[in-house]
């Protein structure tokens, strides 16, 4: 896969993580030369480099378990968080002027380079830090 069709793919992407990170992911991965994730076993430790990674989590003495989007032990995470481009306002407005009801969009977690976004993006890498202290 080369950069621009890497981009053209995903450009339009928004709203959906759930949905859309597998994809976005392996997508990534050919992007980049190197090998996709392994499928997840029955048994972590074997699960070296995987989609989904349960972690658990520590904050003080209350303990979660969470999930990685893509862990490889001993080299990286990786966190995804899905946003949009176009807040809904500009959105209504532009179909208002071509005569057309609003649609319902899906928001993701934030419109990308809003204040809300730059939290998002915190929180995923706080996400990350509690899962390697753990």
């Amino acid at each position: 896969m080369t950069y621009p069709e890497f981009e053209a793919r995903w450009r339009p992407a928004g709203g959906a993580e759930r949905a859309n990170y597998g994809l976005f992911l392996q997508d990534l991965c050919d992007l980049l030369g190197v090998l996709r994730p392994d499928p997840t076993t029955d048994n972590p430790q074997q699960d070296q480099y995987v989609l989904e990674r349960a972690v658990e989590f520590r904050d003080g003495s209350k303990k979660s378990t969470g999930r990685i989007d893509l862990y490889k032990r001993g080299c990286f995470i990786f966190e995804t968080k899905q946003g949009t481009d176009t807040p809904d306002q500009q959105q209504k407005s532009e179909r208002a002027e071509l005569g057309l009801p609003a649609e319902k969009r899906r928001k993701g977690h934030a419109v990308r380079g809003s204040v809300k976004w730059e939290q998002m993006m915190h929180a995923a890498r706080q996400q990350g830090l509690f899962s390697l202290a753990a």
